[in-house]
Parts: structure tokens; C-alpha cells; sequence
């Protein structure tokens, strides 16, 4: 089962392009694994553009989707 979160993260070290740690809220993530990739459009028809989007596994057990839009990142989704 997953829930919408849409919360963003500060990130303190990249791993490329991508998150490597990031915090939210209180707690600190650092990405074990990305397992997965991948572009989505926005509604275009809003003016939104393309979120960069990936899937990661962390040393908290969380499986959390990321979201990079407008430069921020977020926590787009977490699963339980």
C-alpha cells in the first residue's frame, strides 16, 4: 500500500544528479538503492513541465519515491 506524501526533502550529499542522503522533517534518509527511474509530463495544460522521478530503498527500510520539480526535491510517495 502506498499514500501520497508531496513533502519536500533537504538533501546534503548527491550521488550525481541524484539524492544520496536527504533529510524529512527530523529524520535522515541515505539511499541504499535506486531502483528505479523515470520521466512523467505534468499537466501540461496547467504549464507544468517534466518531474523527474525515482524509486529508492533506504537504511531506514523506507521505499519512498522521489520527485525533482522546479529544482526542489520531494517525497512524492511512501510505501508501507
Amino acid at each position: 500500500m502506498s499514500r501520497i506524501v508531496r513533502r519536500p526533502v533537504a538533501v546534503y550529499r548527491w550521488n550525481g544528479d541524484e539524492p544520496q542522503v536527504f533529510s524529512d522533517r527530523d529524520t535522515q534518509h541515505t539511499v541504499v538503492e535506486v531502483l528505479d527511474r523515470w520521466v512523467e509530463m505534468g499537466n501540461w495544460w496547467q504549464g507544468e513541465g517534466e518531474r523527474q522521478m525515482i524509486r529508492v530503498w533506504t537504511n531506514l527500510n523506507a521505499l519512498l519515491e522521489l520527485e525533482l520539480e522546479g529544482g526542489q526535491w520531494y517525497i512524492y510517495k511512501a510505501w508501507d
